[in-house]
Parts: C-alpha cells; sequence; structure tokens
C-alpha cells in the first residue's frame, strides 16, 4: 500500500498519498526559504511600519477584497516588494486581498519573473503631431507577444465611442491604467516590445523606466499633412491646433532631442492627400 498522510484540506481532515502537495506545505518551504534567503525583507514584515501601514489599508479597503469581493486577511504589494523595495510602504500600490487571491496573484508573478528573466524587452515611445500616423505605425511593428498602449484605443475601447470622442470623467482611468502600466514595467520583463503611444515627451517616464532598453521615435509627418488628415477624420481641428503649436514649442525647447525621426512610409499613401480642404 502506498505510503500516506493525513492532510487538511477544505476544513477536513484526509488522508493523501505522501507525495501530494498541499498548500499548506508549498506555504511553509515556501516562507523557511525566505526566512532563510531574505532575512531583510522577513524582518520589514514585522516592523512597525509596516504594520501601521497595513492597518491603514485595510481600513481603506473595508477589509475587502479588491479582486473577488469576499473577506480580505492580507495587504498586497501591487508592484511586488522585492522587485520594487523603495515602493514598499507606498499606499497606492498596497490592497487587501483574501488568502486566495493573493495566492494565485503571487504563483503568477513568479512565473512571470521566472519567464521574464530571458526575454529582452524593448519599451518604445512612439510621438508626435495628432494625425501623424502613430497607432498605424506601432500597429504594423507590433508582434504577437508585445504591449501597446494607446490612449485613444484604450477611451474607445472604455467609452464604445470613436477613438477620438475623449470622455473626461474615462480620462483619470486611462491615466491609472497608464501608472501602473509604468510601474509593472520598471519591475518586469514580460514582453518582447512595449509600444507607448504618446503625443509630447515624458521626462518622468524616462526617469521611472531608466534601468529598461528605452528608445524613442518621432515620425517624418508634415504638420500641414496632420491637419489634412484631421480634418478628413472631421476631428476638431481648431482646437488640436493649439497641440500641434505646444509640439512645435516642445521641439524648440529640444524636448524632442532624444527622439529618432522615423519616415511613416505608409502614411501618404492614403487617398485623403488627393482632396484640398479649407481649415
Amino acid at each position: 500500500m502506498a505510503n500516506k498522510k493525513l492532510a487538511m484540506i477544505n476544513g477536513r481532515r484526509v488522508l493523501v498519498d505522501a507525495a501530494t502537495k498541499i498548500r499548506q506545505d508549498s506555504d511553509r518551504q515556501y516562507n523557511q526559504a525566505r526566512n532563510q534567503r531574505q532575512s531583510e525583507y522577513v524582518k520589514f514584515y514585522h516592523s512597525a511600519a509596516w504594520l501601521k501601514t497595513r492597518e491603514q489599508v485595510l481600513i481603506r479597503d473595508d477589509s475587502i477584497c479588491q479582486r473577488c469581493g469576499l473577506a480580505a486577511s492580507l495587504v498586497d504589494h501591487i508592484i511586488p516588494s522585492e522587485d520594487d523595495w523603495d515602493d514598499r510602504l507606498n499606499q497606492d500600490n498596497l490592497q487587501a486581498l483574501c488568502r486566495d487571491c493573493h495566492y494565485w496573484k503571487t504563483r503568477r508573478e513568479t512565473t512571470k519573473r521566472k519567464k521574464g528573466q530571458q526575454r529582452a524587452m524593448t519599451i518604445t515611445v512612439v510621438a508626435g503631431y495628432p494625425g501623424s500616423g502613430k497607432s498605424t505605425y506601432v500597429l504594423d511593428h507590433a508582434g504577437s507577444h508585445d504591449l501597446i498602449y494607446d490612449y485613444d484605443r484604450l477611451m474607445s475601447a472604455l467609452t464604445g465611442q470613436p477613438g477620438h470622442d475623449h470622455n473626461i470623467d474615462v480620462n483619470d482611468y486611462i491615466q491609472l491604467f497608464y501608472e501602473l502600466i509604468v510601474r509593472k514595467l520598471k519591475a518586469e520583463q514580460t514582453f518582447d516590445n512595449v509600444w507607448l503611444v504618446m503625443t509630447y515627451p515624458d521626462d518622468k517616464l524616462d526617469s521611472l523606466l531608466a534601468s529598461r532598453d528605452l528608445r524613442h521615435i518621432m515620425l517624418d509627418t508634415s504638420k500641414d499633412d496632420c491637419i489634412k488628415r484631421l480634418s478628413h477624420d472631421k476631428r476638431d481641428v481648431i482646437s488640436l491646433l493649439k497641440v500641434l503649436d505646444k509640439v512645435d514649442k516642445l521641439k524648440a525647447e529640444n524636448k524632442f532631442d532624444k527622439f529618432k525621426v522615423v519616415k511613416n512610409t505608409k502614411f501618404k499613401k492614403k487617398k485623403v492627400f488627393e482632396f484640398n480642404f479649407d481649415i
């Protein structure tokens, strides 16, 4: 008869094969290994600063798991503290979770971290005039394991409206999404390429991702061509002229100096430029 052991499963004691991995066993082994290798890490979770912050986060989240809505018993680092130690007491990086949601989140993070160790991730910022073809350029160059952040496309997905019809209330959610992406990119190398479609340079982004392979591209599309395209797409050209002028101002201030100018070869193939428009 095969060796058996007594285990607690779903609140009941049952006999299982000795080789069966039980959740409590894996938790115990994980904690023992962490105690041996990461004494500073473990010491932090017993510190007065952490215990106080933990209590504040549980109160803020009403002790409700932020993933499933059940009762929460743990406070989790959204970006793991071992990936971003400096952010370990930042409450914006903390959330209340139940034990099960925390377990599965930790498993996903461990798997991604191991995979990411062998992935050379490139982050490319694609900036420039509205109507310069940034979204099209990225879609033409993105691969099957890439991440694309594109404000207009996110706005459309969240509102169900055309991509350039902006909703000020949804804007806050998209900005939060952007901030979370940047923080995750600082800690992980999950993708082959990441594409950030923007209008203006972001110095804060460059600082946060200084340790990553960060590249900058600006599409070589003339201002006149962009205005014609915006008009053809029935966008609010009058208000967008201010954005175009701001891009010119930033160019004059050398804010785009680190950007490599790239010709968007597909841009001028569009028939939009066969028409004359009164702006």
